[in-house]
């Protein structure tokens, strides 16, 4: 087992290396948790202070022009 670690006298560099991934990693992933739930927070307040807008739809004030609706869609290549 100890010739295992020692990976022919290259453990050393090998082991610290693979300590130094697992850190930085362990960094990020908890940066990057830290940073969305600020984010979620933030996002939360800005939702509770404005007021609620409705979206309004495209083209709701005008009727649908002639062969536009989903009924009258084609298949590729297809001419009507």
């Amino acid at each position: 087992m100890a010739e295992y670690f020692s990976m022919g006298g290259h453990g050393g560099f090998i082991w610290s290396a693979w300590g130094i991934a697992i850190a930085v990693l362990s960094v990020l992933v908890f940066a990057s948790i830290r940073s969305m739930r600020a984010r979620e927070r933030e996002l939360a307040r800005m939702e509770a202070e404005a007021p609620r807008r409705r979206r309004r739809r495209a083209g709701a004030d005008q009727p649908a022009a002639p062969g536009t609706g989903p009924d009258t869609a084609t298949a590729a290549g297809e001419n009507p």
